[in-house]
């Protein structure tokens, strides 16, 4: 495949936390993430590349240089290419003989020489030859050998044809990761794969995994996809989704097999102590615990391997929907109790709130559910908060909330105050016609900040048959609508009219190229490769102006990325325009 036939996709479909849905096309193959990629050993396959493909595994990763290394392998590769050699028609990543490096030492085939191979046999996804440095090795080790991996990082880019991982080194030093990934950032890579944590895995050291992960993933561009090398194990997946992991992989499904362990999502058993199959997989709903330890030992080997297969791509579903139901900080707080380690885990990346913040959807699908001690850290509570405190400097008359403690009174109709479940349930302060102008005043300094409220003076709102507020007009004309589902401002035309007037420039803006302009005045959606500016102060799903470089009002709608990722991003949806100025 020439370089110019290369093909590399991804944009964000759906988004929770820091985490993402995406849409990943390489070659013209498509998958979704997250997702995990189970390893295939050519030379030993427990389960066919075939059966993997049947049960919905979209793409798989094998290792280039075990390929290479063998002369049988290496021929009948290089002859048929990779897809025919494992019987395999999705995607197909490879490894380059990184980790043997960090195993055994040392490896036998240059950067160069990996790279070419790769190419010849057709992989869609490859790996140049970086240098693995292990948890708390020297600080001067793993500042050599990370020299050493953007060297090698250069020299991929230059001769590489096909899309191509960037692995991000640096050991257990944060500031090395973040440089590794600022620097891996700014060169032409697809996919950035965070390696050398294998060891932090089977340690359960999961607290010092976020920190690392984190550490990345500020240095990253944020419209690349980020892979977890060696992470297989379900347990960990929905803390790592959070984190704003996109793609897995593990032969965990199986080593642990081959061990007579069995996966679940909280943890991992062992066969002959097992009773009773906690799971209803092709494999359980069919043989006992008993009958599967009476059989021959490869065949059992097989079985439990598919059944792990099963989970880890059951918990992969359980994951995506959570995102697209807003719940995925719920799915976090659940699993986390599994282990202490994860545990501690889990509350260390709440610790790192600036970074989650940016990503955290200003609204969501479902309601906050306090479920923890923890569940008050989420990002969204957090920023509430914030946000109260702030609209309460100018509208001073607060209620006591259970679960937010004082508020503003006025901001009782809005997410995620009135959209809550704890211990006591929140009554909500119904409006009158006196003060119901003193919700959407209030709502709009929450919702878009300071001096918001002036474009909403001397608006006249209608109350539904509820008792709650809707319509909000000025002379008859429609200036906004509050929202039924969370109480936030959907902005008309004359609204965002008059937002634009009182909020300076960048607030809230999203300015778009001239090529867009005539499209996003029609009320045609913003793509973001058309996106020249944005506020970086926008969150996912906030009510936002689309403006040209002149910051003359285009249209308004509805952001799906931050304003930073909009910037960022080349592919995909970065407004739903609701209203175009001729529209």
């Amino acid at each position: 495949m020439s370089r110019g036939e290369m093909m590399f996709r991804f944009e964000i479909k759906a988004r929770d936390a820091a985490g993402r849905i995406g849409k990943l096309e390489v070659n013209g193959k498509k998958i979704e993430t997250p997702a995990i990629m189970p390893v295939v050993n050519p030379k030993q396959m427990i389960v066919e590349p075939k059966e993997l493909e049947k049960m919905g595994f979209k793409i798989i990763i094998t290792n280039s240089y075990i390929i290479y290394k063998d002369p049988k392998l290496r021929e009948e590769a290089l002859e048929k290419g990779i897809h025919r050699l494992l019987n395999y028609d999705g995607i197909v990543e490879v490894d380059s003989g990184s980790f043997q490096l960090m195993r055994y030492g040392k490896v036998e085939v240059t950067n160069r020489e990996i790279i070419e191979f790769q190419h010849k046999i057709g992989v869609d996804i490859g790996t140049f030859l970086d240098i693995p440095t292990p948890p708390d090795a020297p600080r001067k080790q793993a500042e050599e050998d990370l020299k050493i991996t953007l060297e090698r990082a250069r020299e991929a880019e230059e001769i590489k044809g096909i899309p191509m991982n960037a692995t991000i080194q640096g050991s257990t030093y944060t500031d090395l990761r973040r440089y590794a990934a600022r620097v891996l950032s700014g060169m032409n890579f697809e996919i950035h794969p965070i390696g050398a944590v294998v060891p932090l895995l089977e340690s359960y050291r999961f607290r010092e995994l976020v920190d690392v992960v984190i550490s990345s993933k500020i240095g990253l561009r944020p419209d690349r996809p980020v892979h977890l090398f060696g992470a297989g194990h379900p347990i960990i997946f929905a803390l790592a989704v959070a984190m704003g992991i996109d793609l897995f992989d593990s032969a965990s499904y199986a080593l642990y097999a081959k061990d007579d362990r069995y996966l679940t999502p909280q943890g991992t058993k062992r066969l002959d102590e097992l009773e009773y199959f906690p799971c209803s997989c092709p494999v359980c709903s069919r043989y006992s615990p008993q009958e599967l330890r009476e059989m021959p030992k490869e065949e059992r080997t097989r079985l439990l391997a598919i059944h792990n297969l099963w989970v880890i791509r059951e918990e992969i579903e359980r994951v995506k929907q959570a995102i697209k139901e807003g719940e995925l900080w719920r799915l976090v707080d659940e699993r986390a109790r599994a282990h202490p380690k994860l545990y501690a885990a889990y509350r260390r990346l709440l610790e790192h709130y600036s970074y989650l913040e940016e990503f955290e959807p200003i609204t969501k699908k479902s309601a906050f559910f306090k479920v923890s001690q923890e569940s008050l850290n989420w990002p969204i509570v957090r920023r509430a908060r914030e946000r109260a405190e702030r609209v309460k400097e100018k509208f001073k008359e607060t209620i006591k909330h259970p679960i937010f403690g004082e508020i503003p009174k006025y901001l009782s109709l809005t997410y995620p105050f009135a959209q809550s479940e704890g211990e006591e349930d929140f009554e909500i302060v119904k409006p009158t016609k006196e003060n119901v102008l003193n919700y959407i005043k209030a709502i709009a300094e929450y919702q878009f900040g300071e001096n918001a409220s002036k474009a909403f003076e001397g608006a006249q709102v209608e109350l539904a048959r509820t008792g709650m507020p809707r319509q909000v007009k000025l002379n008859g004309k429609r200036l906004a609508t509050v929202r039924a589902d969370d109480g936030l401002l959907t902005l008309g035309i004359e609204g965002a009219k008059r937002l634009h007037s009182v909020l300076p420039y960048p607030r809230m803006r999203v300015v778009v190229n001239t090529d867009a302009e005539p499209f996003a005045r029609k009320g045609k959606d913003v793509f973001a490769k058309f996106v020249v500016f944005a506020d970086p102060g926008i969150r996912p799903y906030d009510e936002v102006l689309i403006v040209n470089e002149r910051d003359e009002l285009l249209a308004t709608g509805q952001a799906f990325l931050s304003g930073r990722e909009m910037i960022v991003f080349q592919m995909g949806r970065a407004v739903k325009v609701r209203k175009g100025v001729e529209g």
